[in-house]
């Protein structure tokens, strides 16, 4: 009966259909070579029907104005109290001279939950970033950090999120989902908000016209079961708010001194994006996130469902700060070779997904 029920989810997610509940969990019921084979073929055949080979990617510049936080959650290396020898703050000069430096298409701007960097604070740099520069694209500040600027500045939500539009915020990121479990929940990360409050804030920014990123973090104790209920829950609040840009799954880093030694395998990596081609069929895009999984098997992603290889960041601090051995960015010329020699037309876009030019 499982084999039936696999091969059927199998069918109806190469052919863009929707795949039901036991379906999903039929696909991660026992995932062995062979399984994980078929589950790539049904997923590339996926994103062959939406994008066919063209694989995008964006010039962007991840900003972190700083690395101070508060939530303690046991899994983060990027954290840190004021006086840790690894604590930085960036200055607004600073912050604007990277963009002026680099010219990025886009600006991914999340940092710690702190006061350093308040509401206040955060909002006039996004409207000097839009008066500098105003073709750049500006994704900024997680829910977590939406809902902390509200409880901090004595705000509704609402109220954070039609200011940073206002000021020239066009998307949201996705960080801070991590995985939707109320056990992991409270067992990490029990000082941010969880599963309800994070999905009820990407809606909120949904009706205001902000398009979001959803990401996952797995690989950290986290069961399948919990991975296909977190993106079911995703697919529940795409058919309503219809807001989704982009699914990114977060290979968990284990960092020095963490909880576990090692994340997930690149077969683990492959297999949780096939999966999400085929389970989220209203999100249209699917990214293979190489600050974490690394180039190589990002670009493997590329064939297992992944339509987008993120950008060239130029700077990141989170995962490597976690122990990634991955560059801290990409130039264009890798990048592009890099989907090439996975097979792809490499394409890249700006912040919107929409194409810039075919290389």
């Amino acid at each position: 009966m499982i084999d039936l029920l696999f091969e059927r989810a199998l069918e109806n997610g190469a052919g863009g259909r929707r795949i039901e509940r036991d379906e999903a969990m039929a696909l991660a019921a026992r995932i062995t070579p062979d399984r994980l084979h078929a589950l790539g073929q049904a997923a590339l055949a996926n994103r062959r029907l939406r994008y066919g080979d063209r694989a995008t990617f964006v010039f962007n510049l991840q900003i972190n104005p700083a690395n101070i936080c508060g939530a303690r959650c046991t899994f983060c290396n990027y954290a840190a109290s004021k006086n840790d020898a690894h604590a930085y703050v960036l200055s607004e000069e600073e912050i604007l001279g990277k963009i002026s430096k680099l010219q990025p298409a886009e600006a991914h701007i999340t940092g710690g939950l702190n006061q350093v960097w308040p509401y206040e604070r955060s909002l006039e740099l996004v409207r000097r970033l839009r008066s500098q520069y105003p073709d750049l694209h500006i994704k900024a500040f997680t829910a977590v950090e939406i809902a902390y600027f509200a409880k901090t500045s004595r705000r509704s939500a609402t109220e954070i999120l039609e200011a940073l539009k206002a000021a020239g915020v066009q998307a949201l990121p996705g960080g801070g989902a991590e995985i939707f479990s109320d056990r992991l929940h409270q067992q990490h990360w029990k000082n941010k908000i969880g599963p309800a409050e994070w999905i009820r804030l990407h809606q909120t920014a949904h009706r205001l016209g902000l398009p979001t990123n959803a990401t996952m973090l797995f690989g950290f104790g986290d069961t399948w079961a919990e991975r296909i209920e977190h993106m079911l829950i995703l697919r529940r609040a795409q058919d309503e708010s219809k807001g989704f840009a982009c699914f990114i799954p977060l290979a968990f880093q284990p960092g020095e001194g963490n909880f576990l030694t090692h994340g997930p395998t690149p077969l683990e990596t492959l297999a949780v994006l096939a999966i999400a081609r085929m389970v989220l069929d209203n999100i249209d895009h699917l990214k293979s996130y190489w600050p974490m999984s690394g180039v190589e098997t990002a670009a493997a992603g590329l064939s297992w469902g992944a339509d987008d290889m993120d950008g060239t960041i130029s700077e990141e601090k989170i995962a490597h700060l976690a122990g990634a051995t991955t560059p801290k960015g990409l130039a264009r010329a890798r990048m592009t070779e890099t989907i090439r020699m996975a097979g792809f037309v490499p394409v890249e876009r700006d912040g919107r997904f929409e194409p810039l030019k075919i290389e």
